[in-house]
């Protein structure tokens, strides 16, 4: 062996060793799984079967979304285009919901995968977009009388709640997403409460803010208007009161990923929050081992701990 080769060798023995002491267990990234012959990374359910829902494990279910759809262009001409994304689907009757955060646990930012081995977390996504200081949610956000930010964005229209304080556990939904503009608050308030938003959010332990995705009509969301193609983190509830954590990889607009989660049945979703684009957007599974979705040009970023956020939901088995 050469001095050029055996240099070689204990360069890539240096890194595998990095990488070894940094993560107890394996990081699988979504999109390297495409090679059907790489056995050692293998998801708990198949990840070449479209539109099916999946139980990776109880109260966990997985479903990649594959649409395609009919969009206009500027000379108003309709062009297909195909949406993909993927979902994890968690029943709060296995699952407890909350979010952690540099402001509300008084701790340092960390990247995603800090986040979910520190806290062991079963899954984890974004928590919301922040300010430029880089730890404040642009959001309201509180955890525990803990805030990262205390002020109710006006644009911002969507709301996640999780943990009742304890006078109101099993009274109102354990974890719900809600809209400013939502009719159903009469599940949240009792009679003889103030018949307001911060009644409810007064309640929760846990609350985050973020742009409302869906429309509770099907009107189009003007919001979301010549927005370029990137990758998207969003939190969606389905009608059964279950969470979704989705993530498209593949970039897309903001507009495309709506017109498929009001089109695709599978999903049967009722409400959805956006939480985050473009390079710091992904999202975790904690199995046998750590499952990755991100864009993979930034995936050795996440490796290295170079993007690290502020602000996370995570989730845990009860």
């Amino acid at each position: 062996m050469n001095r050029k080769s055996l240099l070689m060798c204990c360069i890539s023995f240096c890194f595998f060793l990095f990488f070894s002491v940094i993560f107890e267990y394996p990081i699988v990234n979504a999109q390297d799984l495409q090679n059907k012959n790489s056995d050692n990374a293998k998801f708990p359910f198949d990840e070449f079967l479209l539109n099916s829902w999946q139980e990776v494990e109880k109260g966990v279910s997985f479903i990649r979304i594959s649409e395609t759809i009919m969009v206009e262009r500027e000379n108003e001409a309709k062009l297909p285009i195909t949406v993909s994304f993927d979902v994890l689907k968690f029943d709060p009757t296995y699952c407890n919901f909350s979010v952690y955060g540099a402001t509300i646990d008084n701790t340092k930012l960390r990247s995603l995968v800090g986040w979910l081995k520190d806290y062991q977390l079963l899954a984890a996504i974004n928590a919301s977009m922040y300010l430029p200081d880089k730890i404040s949610s642009i959001g309201y956000l509180k955890k525990n009388n803990k805030f990262s930010n205390a002020h109710i964005g006006k644009k911002l229209g969507a709301f996640f709640v999780a943990n009742p304080y304890e006078k109101y556990k099993g009274k109102i939904p354990e974890v719900a997403i809600l809209y400013t503009n939502d009719p159903q608050f009469s599940k949240f308030i009792a009679k003889g409460e103030k018949q307001d938003l911060s009644t409810i959010l007064d309640k929760y332990q846990v609350v985050v803010q973020n742009f409302q995705l869906l429309e509770l009509t099907n009107n189009d969301n003007k919001l979301w208007e010549g927005q370029r193609r990137h990758s998207i983190a969003s939190l969606g509830e389905d009608s059964q009161g279950k969470i979704l954590l989705m993530y498209a990889s593949i970039p897309t607009t903001i507009n495309d990923f709506i017109t498929v989660l009001r089109k695709n049945s599978q999903l049967n979703i009722k409400r959805a929050m956006y939480l985050e684009g473009g390079t710091e957007a992904a999202m975790l599974y904690q199995g046998k081992k750590a499952f990755l979705w991100q864009v993979n040009d930034n995936i050795k970023l996440f490796l290295k701990g170079v993007i690290l956020l502020p602000n996370v939901i995570g989730i845990k088995k009860k």
